[in-house]
């Protein structure tokens, strides 16, 4: 067994979410009546004891031992067949999702939080139940009640794995230019049943040894439909086909030829699937035919939610490495004292400042994050559809910052914990370097930055014909004009309308930039541009917390655990808007030279 690095601490999930979020509002809806504050912080000591106790000491173990593949076959490291048991067997794969099923029905947010502790404690091994959840939840909502029986319950509760089949070698996130083929089977007696033949790349969790069957969710285009993604449909592929009374029938001739050797979550396992090499392959079309995209939308939007947590998970991980090693190592006198003796590193003006950047940014990330996963509830369950829709198309708007901004930040602010650490930090003794193999396939997954930015650009800021953005934009300035004379924030308020105001105008230029032909100039920043947005709303939320802190302060003693809390949170609110916040000036500073230097080089002189 390796060395559990796990520690963190779920005092800021707290906060988050029976202070600043105020969960209370969500215990009113009829889902969730059954539930209490008290259920909810039980359900995360709980959740957090497993974190420590049983993925914690197995993350190290699925980096060194990784997965073996042997004609056709996966194993997974040893120690996660441990892990998968406990997780299923207490109720801990499916915590989101419908009791009718098997899942806990907790509330999005709730789930949310429960996902940075798992996925902190071991990654690689959470790949695993996220993507059969996820790969049931869509069954759920899209399939007969036949499909629902044979597979839904047992892919919540660890019986059946999954896994999300999109890329292809010659379609990555092109999606549009897949090959693979359906092909109606006459021989099986079901309109719904059709011949799979095609081959997909990259698919994790695609082959293990967890379960003896695994239910992948196939794209394919039907013989005959459109070009592009119109014409794509999805497909439940069992690796086992499963007969109507839920037995396992005969091989899929479902072929895993070989797994990638990757940089970090060595534990969890990537695949190249052959699907009907020997013309065997059979598919249950889910839905609709040349409606798999957006059904499958679905599903990656839930996968880029989880890749931001998974970026915010790593680099709080890293944080309480760093933290916890910066109090502990004694090195070199005082900057203004060099004459005096050595003191813990903590107590040195630049590391302070590495360990605020790691403070400041997952804290203004967690925010984040908690505040799309409590929109996304009331989206789902209030009762008033003008509020459902509003939450909805917020959630929306947020969630590509929310996995681009927090899975490349995240890898940033590991390299900072690496950098705390020294030479130990670059070295297997400590986990930092782990995290920061691990982390930096978040910002690959489910999209890269750039894709999000365009996604942002092109789709997201035109809901409502951009009233969505507007109305929010508005929002934080109507909001830093009511605080800009606070007495401790007054300066930050300022900060942030400016970094605001920024932003707006830059969606200003891009409504200019395509009017005029220039959509270069919008490629070339829009990257830039979703840092600028994610930055003013963190730097939001964090002042919301802020001044929610500096008024529990004036209840509790301020030498205790809480009052070291809230003081923790004011001087955290003031670093982000100061030293984090003013990142969107150079970028906006940079998007107003309307450079196209980049494009206008030579391709022969890269």
């Amino acid at each position: 067994m390796g060395t559990n690095f796990f520690r963190r601490e779920t005092r800021d999930i707290e906060f988050l979410l029976f202070e600043h979020l105020g969960i209370d509002k969500l215990l009113s809806y009829e889902a969730y009546r059954d539930f209490s504050e008290d259920d909810f912080r039980m359900i995360i000591n709980e959740a957090l004891k497993v974190a420590r106790e049983v993925l914690g000491p197995a993350m190290q173990d699925g980096d060194q031992e990784g997965c073996i593949y042997e004609d056709g076959k996966v194993k997974v490291p040893g120690a996660f067949h441990e892990c998968w048991r406990v997780l299923a067997e207490n109720g801990w794969m499916a915590v989101s999702q419908s009791p009718e099923f098997g899942g806990q029905g907790l509330p999005e947010v709730v789930g949310g939080f429960l996902s940075e502790l798992f996925m902190g404690a071991n990654l690689a091994m959470m790949i695993y139940p996220g993507l059969a959840v996820g790969n049931g939840r869509l069954i759920e909502n899209f399939g007969t009640e036949d499909d629902k029986t044979l597979f839904v319950e047992k892919m919540y509760t660890g019986v059946l794995g999954g896994t999300m089949c999109l890329t292809e070698p010659d379609a990555g996130s092109d999606v549009g230019w897949l090959r693979t083929k359906a092909v109606p089977d006459p021989e099986a007696g079901d309109p719904r049943i059709y011949k799979i033949e095609g081959t997909k790349q990259f698919i994790s969790a695609g082959e293990h040894d967890f379960t003896e069957n695994i239910i992948h969710l196939v794209l394919a285009r039907i013989e005959g439909a459109p070009q592009g993604t119109r014409g794509i449909s999805l497909f439940i592929v069992p690796k086992i086909w499963v007969n109507p009374d839920g037995s396992l029938g005969e091989p899929n001739d479902v072929y895993c030829s070989g797994i990638e050797h990757k940089m970090g979550v060595a534990g969890s396992v990537t695949c190249t699937l052959n699907f009907g090499e020997n013309g065997k392959c059979r598919g249950i079309l889910l839905g609709e035919a040349n409606t798999g995209m957006a059904k499958m939308f679905q599903m990656m939007n839930e996968a880029r939610m989880i890749t931001g947590v998974m970026g915010q998970a790593m680099a709080a991980n890293a944080y309480d490495t760093a933290r916890q090693y910066a109090k502990e190592r004694v090195q070199g006198p005082l900057f203004t004292d060099r004459g005096a003796g050595r003191v813990p590193i903590i107590q040195h003006e630049d590391v302070r400042r590495m360990l605020m950047n790691l403070k400041a940014g997952t804290e203004a990330m967690r925010a984040m994050i908690g505040k799309v996963f409590y929109l996304l509830d009331v989206a789902e369950q209030d009762t008033d559809d003008a509020i459902r829709k509003e939450a909805q198309q917020q959630a929306d708007m947020f969630t590509p910052l929310v996995k681009a901004y927090c899975s490349d930040y995240g890898y940033d602010l590991t390299r900072e914990a690496i950098q705390i650490l020294g030479g130990v930090g670059y070295c297997r003794e400590f986990p930092v370097e782990q995290y920061a193999r691990d982390c930096k396939i978040a910002s690959i997954w489910e999209g890269t930055t750039y894709i999000q930015a365009l996604d942002l650009v092109g789709r997201k800021l035109g809901i409502e014909g951009g009233k969505v953005f507007q109305d929010w934009i508005q929002g934080v300035m109507a909001f830093t004009k009511k605080h800009q004379d606070d007495s401790d924030f007054g300066p930050d308020f300022k900060l942030l309308f400016q970094a605001a105001q920024a932003t707006g105008d830059i969606v200003s230029r891009y409504m200019k930039y395509f009017k005029e032909g220039k959509p270069r100039l919008v490629a070339l920043t829009a990257t830039r541009f979703l840092e600028c947005f994610a930055e003013v709303l963190m730097g939001q939320l964090i002042l919301e917390q802020g001044l929610l802190a500096r008024e529990k302060i004036k209840q509790v003693d301020g030498s205790s655990s809480d009052g070291i809390f809230y003081r923790g949170k004011v001087e955290t609110a003031k670093y982000f808007c100061r030293n984090i916040l003013p990142n969107v000036f150079a970028r906006y500073t940079a998007l107003q030279q309307e450079d196209t230097s980049a494009v206008d080089i030579p391709e022969e002189a890269f």
